[in-house]
């Protein structure tokens, strides 16, 4: 089985407007809110044994922080390729990736995220910001996911009162 941890950055700043899109960090808000998000992650099975994140400056503080802080001591990469707006590209990332490792997390940004989500079956219209959501794929090879497939074993964000650990399919 194979496990993908999709992650929504922290809050951003827009306190500077002259700061290009990609270069804004995150807010007090967002600092705060990822080691709440990481505890949280911690209690939940095994988590991701590499984080891949968006070479923007909010998604890599994000990704950071969660590599810092959660237990499994994951490996952590950049690619900007995840700062895109289309799901078609972060599943060709998914694909590309080792089938040694079978925990991977992507850390990136929405539109792309929440409809990737939705195309492994996430009911939700969006991730919030610091958004969790992990699907299991039956399948030996990251080469073969594919949408609809997926079966949704965690989905939390900061302003959720407890974490939703079940898949709502089985509801």
């Amino acid at each position: 089985m194979k496990l993908l941890f999709l992650v929504r950055h922290g809050k951003s700043s827009w306190d500077d407007p002259t700061l290009d899109d990609h270069e804004r960090p995150l807010n007090n808000r967002g600092l705060k809110n990822i080691p709440k998000m990481v505890h949280r992650l911690n209690g939940w099975q095994q988590g991701p044994q590499l984080i891949v994140t968006s070479s923007a400056l909010r998604a890599a503080q994000t990704a950071y922080l969660f590599s810092e802080g959660l237990g499994c001591a994951p490996k952590l990469e950049s690619n900007s390729m995840i700062y895109t707006e289309s799901a078609f590209e972060l599943i060709d990332i998914i694909r590309e990736t080792s089938d040694v490792v079978d925990r991977l997390m992507l850390v990136g940004h929405n539109p792309a995220l929440t409809v990737l989500a939705q195309m492994f079956g996430f009911k939700e219209e969006n991730i919030p910001t610091c958004g969790v959501v992990v699907f299991g794929f039956e399948v030996d090879c990251w080469q073969a996911i594919a949408e609809e497939q997926g079966t949704m074993f965690y989905y939390d964000y900061p302003k959720r009162a407890r974490p939703d650990r079940v898949n709502r399919d089985t509801e």
